[in-house]
């Protein structure tokens, strides 16, 4: 558990600090791919918060454990959730109005460091939660990697832009993160059967 618990905690610190700025970076700059690596990493800070609290808990009251692991699950899904929704209207909204992405290079190195970091600590947390048996740790891992993911894919889209001059690689790129999002937020939820 104590790895467990440093792994959110260099979680929560990072995100503070890269997805407010990957956020105004993305917002300022009208990338719709460097806000949603912002927002998923903002998304992740909650998970990790709340994370922070059921280790706590069940450091402290070992007999509540299944119920602080039920409850960080439902949050960390709800951040999935919120994140997939978030994305999905920004880029129908974007594409349907054919607004384009900045081209500052801000926006590339925000997507850069972002996956940099985010990447081996989705791996590490995903890695230790199977190993706990946490299915909120493995939802946390999942808003880490969808926030590597969401980098990635951030990353190529502003390449493409520069490149060749397709500004709804962007906009797709966010579209893919939504559909990825609401898929691990249904993993991550409880189910009655829990």
């Amino acid at each position: 558990m104590t790895v467990a618990l440093r792994l959110v905690i260099v979680s929560v610190v990072f995100g503070l600090f890269s997805g407010a700025a990957s956020v105004i970076i993305g917002l300022q700059d009208n990338s719709l791919g460097v806000f949603a690596v912002g927002l998923d990493v903002l998304a992740d800070v909650t998970g990790s918060a709340v994370l922070i609290w059921r280790f706590r808990a069940e450091r402290d009251q070992p007999v509540q454990s299944d119920t602080a692991e039920a409850r960080a699950a439902i949050v960390v899904a709800a951040a999935l959730v919120v994140v997939s929704g978030v994305l999905i209207i920004q880029s129908a909204v974007a594409l349907a109005s054919g607004s384009r992405p900045g081209t500052s290079s801000l926006t590339l190195a925000a997507a850069g460091v972002s996956l940099v970091v985010l990447a081996p600590l989705a791996y590490a947390k995903r890695r230790v939660g199977r190993r706990m048996g946490s299915r909120a740790l493995q939802g946390d891992a999942a808003l880490s990697g969808i926030g590597a993911a969401t980098s990635l894919f951030a990353f190529v889209a502003l390449v493409l832009l520069h490149t060749l001059g397709w500004w709804w690689a962007d906009r797709i790129a966010a579209l893919i993160v939504a559909a990825i999002a609401a898929a691990e937020a249904w993993h991550t939820a409880p189910k009655r059967s829990d």
